[in-house]
């Protein structure tokens, strides 16, 4: 039994090659030259750095998902074009107890929405979408908080920060106008 004692090795596509140089002939490097400088040249002429911001996989947890769909669908019927593909979402526990979601910004890897677990798991359906849309007219629309009140004290836009400031009562009754504000700022 024979043991190599000097390897080599180069990838190309994404396929690791070895070879064992003592086992090369002067016949054999030749053969394998041919192919092999053309080969690297090629691979080497071709190959650029990729920003890590255009190679991030963005992931929606399932139970997110619905939301995320129901809130391009609702830009889309107001003539805005948002791409959800461009923030993940997940359930997670936040540790101020305050705060039921929150949009993480990161230029380097994309935004991310947060929503608290434990608020999740108590909130109706209409609260779930409340905080969701809320968190991505944060990471999509670049929306910031807006406390501004109506003449009976209720919140102008669910973007409204929860610091009482308004009375939230965002509703089926007034979700299309809570809806209309969020996205087309009116």
């Amino acid at each position: 039994m024979s043991t190599n004692i000097g390897f080599g090795a180069y990838e190309l596509k994404n396929h690791v090659h070895y070879f064992n140089m003592h086992a090369l002939n002067t016949k054999t490097m030749t053969k394998n030259l041919k192919w092999l400088i053309p080969a690297l040249s090629l691979f080497l002429t071709f190959c650029q750095k990729t920003d890590i911001a255009t190679i991030q996989s963005f992931t929606i947890q399932a139970e997110l998902q619905p939301y995320f769909n129901s809130f391009a669908a609702e830009a889309l019927k107001r003539g805005v074009t948002v791409d959800i593909t461009q923030v993940g979402g997940e359930l997670t526990d936040i540790a101020d107890a305050k705060v039921a979601g929150q949009c993480q910004y990161s230029a380097a890897t994309g935004h991310l929405v947060l929503i608290d677990l434990p608020y999740w798991n108590t909130a109706t359906a209409l609260k779930r979408e409340f905080v969701v849309f809320h968190e991505l007219g944060h990471c999509l629309l670049n929306r910031v908080h807006l406390d501004d009140a109506n003449a009976d004290g209720t919140c102008a836009s669910m973007m409204t920060s929860g610091s009482g400031a308004c009375r939230n009562v965002y509703s089926a009754q007034n979700r299309s106008s809570y809806l209309d504000e969020l996205f087309l700022h009116k």
